[in-house]
């Protein structure tokens, strides 16, 4: 669904109210004359954590406190007016560098094993569309079959009207001999056309075909017939 008009305005704002707000925090060493000029570099400091961001602060905050000082000793400006200056610009400066540290978000590290997860699950439901659509395509790509060699990855849908017994025993974990009596009934009745008939007829267990109700599909029997590659 495309985002409305006022979700399109409201994330405009947002953007141009976070450039505002990055902005004026770059600009906080002019804006606080110099005295606030190490706040930036502190800040990237706390996120990165590491030396160079350390001495920056460090050094920028020396400078800050000498410059008022100066200031204080020199009533009319004339000595501290150019380190003043060059602190505020090297606040500036440290504020540009660090702008990203502080404000970009890290995107979060998903564990691979939840990675692959969420990835053969994405599979399986485009897989499970073509099965609709278009049965001899899913036939033809060998989707349910990885007791066969194939180049379509389907995220780990077993076809039980025509994979082997081996291979139900080898993917889904079955008893072989559980296997070879499903198989040879399959054959036997040329198929299935759903979970709740194979439950009904097929002498096999319920529970072990809902354990496995989101891997299994039911592609037309082949007869020993289907695709090899």
């Amino acid at each position: 669904m495309a985002p409305s008009p006022e979700e399109n305005d409201d994330g405009v704002l947002a953007k141009a109210g976070r450039a505002i707000g990055q902005g004026l925090w770059m600009l906080i060493p002019v804006l606080s004359f110099g005295t606030l000029a190490f706040v930036p570099a502190a800040q990237a400091y706390w996120r990165a954590r590491t030396t160079g961001w350390l001495l920056t602060a460090a050094v920028l905050a020396l400078m800050s406190v000498a410059v008022v000082v100066m200031f204080i000793v020199d009533a009319d400006g004339s000595v501290a007016g150019i380190p003043w200056i060059l602190d505020m610009i090297g606040g500036v400066s440290a504020a540009a560098a660090g702008r990203k540290i502080v404000f970009d978000r890290p995107k979060p590290q998903i564990d691979p094993a939840v990675k692959q997860v969420l990835h053969d699950r994405m599979r399986r439901q485009q897989a499970r569309g073509i099965v609709e659509r278009d049965p001899a395509m899913a036939l033809e790509l060998g989707i349910g079959r990885p007791d066969t060699r194939r180049e379509y990855a389907d995220g780990g849908l077993m076809d039980l009207n025509n994979v082997t017994a081996a291979g139900i025993v080898h993917f889904l974990g079955w008893r072989p001999d559980v296997a070879d009596t499903f198989v040879a009934e399959r054959d036997a009745r040329h198929g299935y056309t759903s979970l709740t008939e194979i439950g009904a007829l097929s002498g096999v267990d319920p529970k072990l075909l809902e354990t496995h109700s989101d891997r299994i599909v039911l592609l037309p029997f082949q007869g020993g017939k289907g695709t090899v590659r």
